[in-house]
């Protein structure tokens, strides 16, 4: 979409374990989520959740579907190993193909 980030309040309505086909739709995931009370649109995956501190608590996923205003985010414990593993990265990795 090319927009610039906008951050827009969000309000964290509860944790749960969500299951989930994985990206690829190859096997079933569990991943732990928030639902978010915020404007959340197409593009917005992969956008932090921050807390009024400025910490991330978690990553934007999705956009509810049959709901105004409303989405989801994956828990920062959900993503740590993530960011973990590319702040220590240090050669090139594939983003593999893309559905």
């Amino acid at each position: 979409m090319n927009e610039q980030f906008t951050a827009v309040p969000a309000r964290i309505g509860g944790e749960q374990s969500a299951n989930s086909p994985d990206i690829y739709q190859a096997h079933t995931v569990t991943r732990d989520i928030y639902g978010i009370r915020a404007v959340v649109r197409p593009g917005n995956s992969g956008g932090p959740l921050l807390a009024p501190s400025g910490a991330v608590d978690g990553m934007v996923f999705a956009a509810a579907v049959n709901l105004n205003d409303t989405g989801y985010a994956l828990t920062g414990g959900e993503v740590a190993s993530d960011v973990n593993a590319g702040r220590a990265a240090t050669a090139q990795v594939s983003t593999q193909g893309c559905d």
